[in-house]
């Protein structure tokens, strides 16, 4: 008997809901006939003289436009139109079949206005509809007026993808679109204090704001002095304050501000550096030469790769040290821990900012560490894991908030481990291989250690090999590990000391996804060389690898290693075959290196370090007499 009410219940919830969709159907239906043939109307849409009769009912139960406007005793609840006279007649009919039909033929030329008007009616599916349409259709000739759209509109997606492309042809679009000038005044102030403008030049900014206010400049002169305000004046250079000067003199009533300003008050009254005043190095830190006298008399070196011009700089000299590490967060440079020349371990933090062209000594770490990891994410830095001693391994972590500037522990690392590659991927840091002696002697680890940073906790998986001194860069969701020293290993998760005669540098990459596992439908070409211990970064698009070495572990009759050291310079971007070797090599060094910190970071360009060099004269700001 259970069985058969079962059985008849089912069928009569499959019947109701049967009935229900055929009602469903029916009705809307009957009201898509009803309007073809404009019976029962009560209610017409008046735009631009042409009328369109539909529902009222129809327009309250989609839309809550309509449902105030005819639930109170407005006009058009009383005499049964509504005017949209700033409406054009073909976006009307389109949103009215969209009523009936929800059906819709979306076109370059309609989805703009019909995406304004889904955003005042509030018809949430046609409007995401059309902001999905219009992204789809989004390109570097209608970036502008997209942007506009998803400004005024709070749409994100859309401001987001916008911006992205304003941000990257600022400099044309401003100087040559006309729809630039067509821009509301709001629009333009949002766009121009943007810091992301790829501009090399502030003086593109200026003469932006100076075309559009030209182009009608008896209504839109009374807005120049709010334009100006987010102009960065003080990062003018004098060939281009002159040029400011004789626009000025051209109107009594600007007045400009100049104040004698140095390295720090410039920075403040420019309120920072435009993306495009920014150029993205490779540095390198504590490169030395490894012939000739004891390490205690090299010259150590912070060299500065630039790979679009393939050129070495130098940037200011840090401490003498070795095996310390590095790591770039916007413009400043950080480097912590490492070995001095008289064999004691560091525990500094040091910050580099090239505007003020000088290292400062930041609060220590509470543990001195080399051969670590050394991350930032979310405005936080990690010190992980290394060693303090011949042998001792770390199994600590602490982090460094750049805001209150001071360290607080982690949660400790589930074995003390060095020489690993790490990077960082949404949210959380990952360890992959490294040394380790947590069972009591030395072994390769075959674990990729996670630390969840806002959970504070740490999981691992394990790889097929053990492998230590690989690089590694987040890159496409995912991370690229770069060279190393591996041995194949059985496959049971138990740890064991390995036979070290069996460790060989490889030149093997792999992939890892955010799960931490390798994804073998990743290809990576092998590197030209067996490598490990190199300076790996990512620069753009790109994955470069600078130095390195090659040891072969007990291998000749003496029992000693025989190493092998790389001062060479390979790139690899993703989808090319192999890796290119370039032209320039590791500066500083005749013979290589390997284990020294390396890291991409921005460097403003030598027009703006210019300005930031000495105490000169800047205009701060361009005043409107009578405002």
């Amino acid at each position: 008997m259970w069985a058969i009410g079962c059985s008849f219940l089912s069928r009569w919830i499959s019947l109701s809901l049967s009935l229900s969709l055929s009602l469903h159907f029916t009705a809307f239906t009957g009201l898509e006939h009803l309007h073809q043939e404009q019976l029962l109307c009560d209610t017409t849409i008046v735009a631009k003289g042409e009328r369109f009769p539909c529902h009222r009912m129809l327009l309250a139960a989609i839309n809550p436009y309509f449902r105030a406007m005819f639930s109170n005793p407005f006009r058009e609840s009383q005499d049964g139109e509504v005017l949209l006279q700033d409406m054009d007649p073909s976006i009307v009919q389109a949103m009215l079949n969209y009523y009936y039909t929800e059906q819709i033929t979306l076109v370059p030329g309609m989805a703009q206005d019909l995406f304004v008007a889904a955003s005042r009616f509030q018809i949430l599916p046609l409007l995401e509809s059309c902001s999905r349409f219009l992204l789809e259709h989004l390109s570097s000739e209608n970036c502008l007026r997209l942007y506009e759209l998803g400004y005024a509109h709070s749409d994100p997606a859309l401001l987001q993808e916008a911006k992205n492309l304003v941000n990257a042809h600022f400099r044309r679009l401003s100087q040559e679109d006309e729809s630039f000038l067509d821009l509301n005044p709001s629009t333009l102030m949002n766009i121009i204090s943007l810091d992301s403008l790829a501009v090399s030049s502030e003086i593109v900014v200026y003469r932006a704001v100076w075309r559009w206010v030209k182009a009608q400049s008896a209504s839109r002169l009374p807005f120049l002095g709010q334009l100006l305000a987010h102009v960065r004046l003080p990062l003018l250079t004098e060939e281009e304050l002159r040029e400011v000067q004789t626009d000025v003199t051209c109107h009594r009533e600007l007045r400009l501000r100049w104040k004698r300003v140095n390295r720090h008050e410039r920075l403040q009254h420019s309120r920072g550096l435009r993306r495009g005043m920014y150029t993205t190095c490779i540095v390198c830190v504590d490169l030395f030469n490894m012939e000739g006298p004891e390490l205690k008399t090299k010259d150590f070196q912070v060299g500065c790769y630039d790979p679009q011009a393939e050129t070495w700089g130098k940037l200011p000299l840090l401490k003498c040290l070795y095996c310390a590490r590095c790591v770039a967060v916007g413009d400043k440079l950080y480097v912590t821990g490492g070995v001095h020349t008289d064999d004691t371990y560091s525990d500094t933090l040091h910050e580099y900012s090239p505007l003020k062209g000088r290292w400062i000594q930041l609060p220590s770490m509470s543990v001195a560490r080399a051969s670590h990891g050394f991350l930032a994410c979310n405005q936080q830095l990690f010190a992980i894991g290394g060693w303090c001693k011949y042998e001792d391994y770390l199994n600590t972590g602490e982090c460094f908030d750049l805001a209150e500037k001071s360290w607080s522990p982690i949660a400790q690392m589930p074995l003390a481990l060095s020489h690993f590659a790490s990077a960082v991927l949404k949210g959380k840091l990952y360890l992959v291989g490294g040394v380790t002696d947590s069972v009591g002697s030395w072994y390769a680890s075959r674990k990729v250690l996670i630390y969840h940073v806002s959970a504070d906790l740490w999981s691992h998986v394990f790889l097929d090999n053990e492998c230590y001194w690989s690089g590694a860069v987040a890159m496409n969701n995912g991370i690229y590990v770069i060279g190393g020293y591996f041995r194949s290993r059985s496959r049971h998760h138990t740890e064991r000391r390995p036979d070290s005669s069996n460790l060989r540098c490889s030149r093997r990459c792999f992939f890892l996804g955010e799960d931490g596992k390798v994804d073998k439908s990743v290809t990576i070409p092998r590197l030209p060389i067996e490598l490990a211990g190199a300076g790996v970064a990512r620069w753009k698009h790109r994955i470069y690898v600078l130095g390195g070495e090659n040891t072969y572990l007990y291998n000749n009759l003496e029992g000693e290693n025989d190493e092998e050291y790389y001062n060479t310079v390979y790139y690899w971007e993703p989808g090319a075959p192999k890796w290119v070797q370039c032209q320039d090599r590791l500066p500083f060094t005749s013979w290589g290196l390997s284990g020294f910190g390396c890291t991409a970071m921005k460097l403003p360009k030598k027009p703006i370090l210019d300005l930031f060099r000495k105490t000169s004269v800047a205009l701060t700001a361009i005043e409107m007499l009578n405002s």
